[in-house]
């Protein structure tokens, strides 16, 4: 964030993951003591503002459960939407990795609008999408970093290539795993309360960090793994449901969806060559290099870049990762 707001742009990271069910981030302190912070809180009514303060410490990571909510790439992406209408947001860059990537293009199509019909979704389209009535998209380009199929693996089912009996297969253990292991409250607790430890958590993310795994230090670790231990049934439900909920569209079908807004949009993807989660080789690096590589929208509007690392880029190699994105920027969106 430091390398855009240095070259002038107002930044928004917006962090998705509690949604009512962890508490929100805590700021370290040098005694590693609870500190106060001021956010700000939303009701259903956008011109109630209430501002609270709130203690919190590792330890209280993951308290506020009381929110019931069923996740989903388009109620992210609704929330995107309605921050950016909130904060009367113009001229947007959206960027997004992994899953987040998918929360990026439903927010910049307009895709998680819900309406009686499909017939009248010109007229219901987002804040940051716009609409057919003159009202344009605010939406000057979308960046992806290591785009992710669906909010789970459930998608890779829709590989067309599948045959219908290796589909059925792998449909059979998907639904064997989540039975016995994402939908099995018991197991996950036990897991998180008895295998889970701080060891474990820094193994597991320096798999992501293939070229520099020192970035994974105690306040990334700790990140992960204070919400995990203390977040109670909030947590056990969080992992249950992005591993088991519907996993929206792939990037290919939101393409198909939204041909007029897709071929205009300027996308840039970039992809680590060593990213084990989404790699470029799977179903949509696939799509988008055969995309760019034949310039099936026209114009150049998508462009790729491969950069040294794993699946988070922009932590485990900013200095390409952000070369690749100001770019891009540079030439094609100023």
């Amino acid at each position: 964030m430091e390398i855009l707001q240095n070259e002038g742009f107002e930044v928004h990271a917006l962090d998705l993951l509690g949604q009512g069910r962890s508490s929100k981030p805590y700021c370290r302190t040098r005694d590693d003591g609870p500190v106060k912070f001021p956010y700000k809180l939303y009701p259903t009514d956008p011109a109630v503002n209430i501002a609270a303060e709130e203690v919190t410490s590792p330890t209280s990571m993951g308290k506020n459960t009381n929110t019931k909510i069923n996740y989903s790439i388009n109620l992210w992406a609704n929330m995107i939407d309605d921050y950016a209408r909130h904060c009367c947001m113009d001229e947007v860059i959206l960027m997004g990795n992994s899953l987040g990537s998918l929360v990026a293009l439903s927010a910049a199509t307009g895709d998680f609008i819900e309406t009686p019909n499909n017939i009248d979704r010109e007229n219901f389209f987002g804040y940051l999408a716009g609409n057919h009535l003159g009202e344009q998209s605010r939406v000057r380009g979308v960046c992806l970093f290591n785009c992710a199929v669906g909010l789970n693996s459930m998608n890779v089912l829709k590989n067309p290539s599948f045959s219908a009996v290796r589909r059925n297969v792998l449909k059979w253990v998907f639904e064997v795993l989540n039975k016995l292991i994402f939908d099995n409250e018991a197991l996950l607790k036990f897991a998180l309360n008895n295998i889970v430890t701080k060891e474990l958590l820094r193994d597991a993310l320096k798999s992501l960090y293939t070229y520099n795994p020192d970035q994974v230090d105690d306040e990334l670790v700790d990140s992960f793994y204070y919400p995990a231990k203390f977040g109670g049934d909030g947590a056990i439900e969080a992992i249950r449901q992005i591993y088991t909920n519907d996993a929206g569209l792939t990037p290919m079908e939101i393409t198909a969806k939204y041909p007029q807004i897709m071929n205009k949009l300027p996308i840039h993807l970039i992809w680590g060559d060593a990213d084990v989660v989404t790699p470029i080789q799977g179903d949509v690096g696939h799509f988008y290099c055969d995309r760019v590589a034949n310039n099936r929208c026209g114009r150049g509007m998508t462009t790729i870049d491969v950069v040294r690392g794993g699946h988070l880029l922009f932590d485990d190699n900013p200095l390409d990762t952000h070369n690749s994105l100001l770019r891009w920027i540079n030439k094609r969106l100023m």
